[in-house]
């Protein structure tokens, strides 16, 4: 087989170095994954999936006749040691517990146990606040981790194999993890407040605030209890409305209606919303799940459409 020419080895080895400089650009975008601090279980997964397989490709490259020695490589090589250092970073190891700390907190939260959601809750929260400080961005002031927070990450990572939340909890004793009192009063709070929605929906007169109420005409957006229609039609007839205009939803809610909350900023933009099957779901989301910091809420039913 004849040998390449001068100008075809040239050209056969840029294009090569071509190629480096492609896979390692790729595993440099897929790092920042790793470093957001809100990435979600299915990011993580994809990045630290591709990282690796970027690193073998590279390598590759990397053997074939002059690739290591061109001017150009050292550049391309950066970025894969960026990638690399970031999938074996601590905080990468707190994303992959953040997103099975997500999940475990929804299995607890189905199974109404509500100290492992709490816990959970916390754990994750934690762990994605380290992420977030781990950032290195000089314009910003922010220089990584201190030697306190890599404390604060290894504790959390050993509070989390306690609670069988990472990949070495087997070898973790069986015993009983504690659970710091303010979550434990945390818990107790969320139990209280499941144990309130239970009577259904609550009455949204601010005067009021009895659970039970039901989906009335007239009032947008209201859930009145019974004293509270009465005294509705009262103030509304005397304002020189119709007779009684409020009053319950002819047939109510069927069983097999649905219920959205609507969780919003109430002074801010945002806005958020969780499906339900049950009036006690729905109370129970409204009053626990705070995605904003002045959280408001409102209730909406709607039958199954007809098939």
């Amino acid at each position: 087989m004849p040998q390449l020419s001068t100008p075809s080895s040239a050209a056969e080895l840029d294009r090569q170095v071509h190629r480096l400089y492609a896979v390692a650009r790729s595993a440099r975008t897929i790092a920042y994954i790793l470093a957001h601090p809100q990435a979600t279980g299915a990011s993580v997964a994809h990045a630290t999936a591709r990282i690796p397989r970027a690193l073998s490709a590279a390598r590759r490259l990397l053997a074939l006749p002059g690739v290591a020695d061109h001017e150009e490589t050292p550049y391309a090589i950066s970025f894969l040691t960026a990638a690399k250092h970031q999938l074996n970073a601590p905080s990468t190891k707190l994303l992959r517990i953040a997103a099975t700390a997500r999940q475990a907190a929804a299995r607890a939260d189905d199974a109404d146990d509500d100290l492992r959601v709490v816990v959970f809750q916390h754990i994750e929260e934690r762990c994605r606040f380290l992420v977030e400080a781990a950032a290195v961005e000089p314009a910003l002031g922010r220089r990584g981790w201190t030697a306190r927070e890599h404390q604060a990450s290894d504790a959390l990572q050993e509070q989390a194999a306690r609670w069988e939340l990472t990949e070495d909890a087997d070898d973790v004793p069986p015993t009983p993890p504690t659970v710091p009192a303010y979550l434990s009063q945390q818990a107790a709070e969320r139990t209280a407040t499941r144990a309130r929605c239970a009577a259904g929906i609550r009455c949204t007169e601010p005067t009021c605030l009895a659970y039970g109420a039901v989906k009335v005409t007239y009032l947008v957006d209201s859930w009145l209890c019974a004293d509270c229609i009465k005294a509705a039609n009262t103030r509304l007839n005397a304002e020189g409305h119709a007779p009684d205009p409020v009053h319950p939803v002819p047939g109510g809610t069927p069983e097999s209606g649905r219920y959205t909350v609507t969780l919003y900023n109430a002074i801010g933009k945002g806005a958020r919303s969780v499906k339900c099957t049950t009036p006690q779901r729905a109370q129970f989301i409204a009053e626990t799940v705070r995605p904003f910091n002045n959280t408001g809420y409102t209730i909406h039913a709607t039958a199954p459409s007809p098939n």
